[in-house]
């Protein structure tokens, strides 16, 4: 609906004047593109490899107590084995638990850094939209056609990284 609706506008309205004040650029290629993204980007996979290689060995513990405590089935008296099961059942839903929250804690780290970007795109924006007298600034992937004169990601690369 967006979209159409911004497809709409730019049909109705006179290209002539109104190119001098549109500009479009991809945030979303900032973000992958640009070193502060790049960095981000590197930093949270080295903490999710590290926490899911350590959740793998923990899951790989878990499933050989499992087998353990299923193979001492016949040798365990009935009440020794459901204390045994219940006990490891316990184990595993702390296990979850913390899985749950430490994943968790990465997506909220995630979701702050790439905020703290975007903030300093958006002021960059601003600054850049005032000096070259932009009054209208659409994200790329909400526009169907334009100038490629219209597209300023490269110029707010350059400025982002530096």
């Amino acid at each position: 609906m967006k979209k159409v609706l911004i497809s709409i506008i730019l049909v109705l309205l006179p290209f002539t004047s109104i190119s001098a004040e549109l500009a479009i650029v991809d945030i979303d290629y900032l973000i992958k593109v640009s070193k502060k993204g790049k960095n981000i980007q590197k930093d949270l996979k080295v903490k999710n490899d590290k926490v899911f290689e350590d959740f793998s060995l923990k899951e790989k513990k878990l499933k050989e107590r499992e087998d353990n405590i299923k193979s001492k089935k016949n040798v365990l008296s009935e009440s020794d084995y459901k204390k045994e099961v219940l006990k490891f059942t316990d184990e595993v839903k702390k296990y979850n638990i913390n899985k749950k929250k430490t994943i968790g804690a990465l997506n909220k780290e995630k979701n702050q850094k790439i905020a703290e970007l975007l903030k300093e795109i958006n002021s960059i924006l601003i600054e850049y939209s005032k000096k070259n007298d932009i009054s209208t600034l659409l994200d790329k992937k909400n526009v169907i056609i334009t100038k490629s004169e219209n597209d300023i990601t490269q110029k707010i690369l350059k400025i982002l990284d530096n």
